[in-house]
């Protein structure tokens, strides 16, 4: 038995432009967008969709959970899969190019204090807030309550370390899709990879060296690891954050960038994107530079027909974080809590509850954008800006 594939994508479009129209009908009641001079290329108008995706990718693993008696794993179709491989992929391409300016400025004229800093409020106090809603759906169900000895596991979701059970709940990870694996990743890139090519740049300056030889080695030496120790995982995410660069130094040649915001870029983007997700089932192999070759496309600034400039899409955009971190707890409600109601369903029925869950998850990660996200990055800003004076610090991204 197959999942109804047709229905599948129907369902993933009818979510895609359903969020659109109410997030850009949150712009209209006054929802904050960023400024443009804040903007890298069309990136905020893509990030949504990548989380929308991931969103889809979850549903279908649940469908199939409820309708084939399938397990917590990969779908069988290729796309299906990249839904959530290739759109954390792009995420990954994302952090590479916002933080690359830092890494070309160097090790020694960049404030890591306040890197640190608004990493911290950026991105901790969401998942705080992820934490404590699945704690609270725990308690619900179980009538559980808090213990000294929760915290400890509490604090590893919070630093996404791992998601150890929660109140001794079984498998308490699924509750939100398991999604901290990938900000584990970014800590590594943070805490690791980030100052090292920072002083990598320092030094290709002193001898007169191009930076983006910088992405570069970090692509090959990625690249070998993996071959080296293909069990190992930071180096499979690596190169993603290495084609983010890329990206950033193609946007850095007018003529190279120019082409890539052209029709014949926008159609070439596309197909690669196409073949990227249908051929492959991860992003990181050979799939990564059409990947890569769709995200440069991105950057430097082609908005695929107006759809990435559109407000409804980077509103999207700024809730993304909101979106990524707190669908699964939509999808366990539905499936779970829900499931005597949805259970008589088919799974081509089950389908069409996508669109309004999408709708549900866009709005209350606005609501979580609104109330603890912009509140906490604010508050990081200006923390990050006491510092001693002439640390030389360039600015920071809010992405």
């Amino acid at each position: 038995m197959h999942d109804p594939v047709l229905a599948i994508l129907a369902a993933v479009f009818a979510a895609f432009v359903l969020a659109t129209l109410v997030a850009g009908g949150l712009v209209r009641a006054g929802f904050p967008l960023p400024p443009a001079e804040r903007r890298i290329g069309c990136v905020d108008g893509l990030r949504g969709y990548l989380a929308l995706c991931v969103m889809a990718h979850h549903f279908i693993i649940w469908l199939r959970i409820a309708k084939l008696h399938g397990g917590w794993e990969a779908p069988d179709v290729k796309l299906f899969n990249q839904f959530g491989a290739g759109g954390v992929g792009l995420f990954f391409m994302t952090t590479g190019l916002v933080f690359y300016p830092r890494i070309r400025a160097g090790f020694r004229a960049c404030d890591w204090r306040a890197v640190y800093l608004s990493r911290l409020f950026r991105l901790t106090p969401a998942v705080m807030l992820a934490v404590a809603l699945v704690m609270a759906l725990i308690m619900a169900r179980t009538g559980l309550h808090p213990s000294p000895r929760d915290i400890l596991p509490a604090l590893s979701w919070i630093a996404a370390w791992a998601e150890p059970p929660l109140l001794g709940y079984p498998d308490s990870g699924r509750l939100n899709a398991y999604v901290l694996w990938s900000l584990h990743q970014e800590w590594i890139f943070y805490l690791a990879i980030l100052p090292a090519c920072a002083a990598a740049a320092d030094l290709l300056r002193r001898f007169g060296q191009p930076l983006w030889l910088i992405p570069l080695a970090l692509l090959g030496v990625a690249l070998l690891a993996r071959a080296l120790a293909p069990s190992a995982t930071p180096p499979v995410y690596m190169p993603s954050f290495a084609m983010g660069m890329l990206a950033y130094e193609c946007r850095a040649h007018p003529r190279l960038s120019s082409w890539l915001r052209g029709p014949r870029a926008t159609l070439a983007a596309a197909l690669s994107l196409l073949a990227g997700m249908t051929l492959f089932a991860q992003p990181y192999g050979a799939a990564l530079p059409l990947f890569g070759f769709f995200f440069a496309c991105v950057a430097c600034g082609n908005d695929f027909g107006g759809v990435l400039r559109t407000r409804g899409a980077l509103a999207l955009g700024e809730c993304s974080y909101s979106i990524y971190l707190l669908h699964g707890l939509a999808l366990a409600l539905l499936y779970v809590d829900l499931g005597a109601a949805v259970g008589p369903l088919s799974a081509a029925q089950m389908t069409l509850l996508l669109p309004p869950a999408a709708l549900v998850v866009t709005l209350v990660a606005a609501a979580s954008f609104l109330l603890v996200e912009r509140p906490a990055i604010r508050l990081g800003a200006i923390l990050a800006r006491r510092k001693p004076r002439g640390s030389g610090a360039i600015p920071q991204a809010t992405t």
